[in-house]
């Protein structure tokens, strides 16, 4: 069972995602999925980075360069977590629908 901390947490964001109109509790567990496998994702990258240049080893990152996504171009660095989490809800909502979903898709046009 959960309780404490954790159960608050977790009712918090229930009542986010009520608030922003998603009530559907398979809708809520597939919105967290995307939030922690981005997340993880940049998590990763940091991760083999620094590996990378502990060892001298070099490194490219999917998140380097610019990419042509949806026919714009983009800093790939600002699909990063770490760097648009902080954004305001409807930056972060228009990042996410039109660059971070497609990004798997795109071509590297600067490496």
């Amino acid at each position: 069972m959960i309780n404490g901390e954790i159960k608050n947490k977790v009712d918090s964001l229930w009542d986010d995602f009520a608030a922003g109109g998603l009530t559907n509790p398979l809708e809520v567990i597939e919105q967290i999925t995307y939030l922690m496998f981005i997340h993880d994702l940049d998590s990763a990258d940091n991760v083999h980075r620094q590996e990378n240049e502990m060892l001298d080893l070099p490194y490219e990152s999917i998140f380097d360069g610019k990419k042509d996504i949806g026919g714009q171009i983009i800093n790939v660095t600002d699909l990063k977590w770490s760097v648009f989490h902080d954004f305001p809800p409807q930056k972060m909502f228009d990042l996410m629908n039109h660059f971070v979903f497609p990004f798997k898709e795109s071509q590297p046009i600067i490496g």
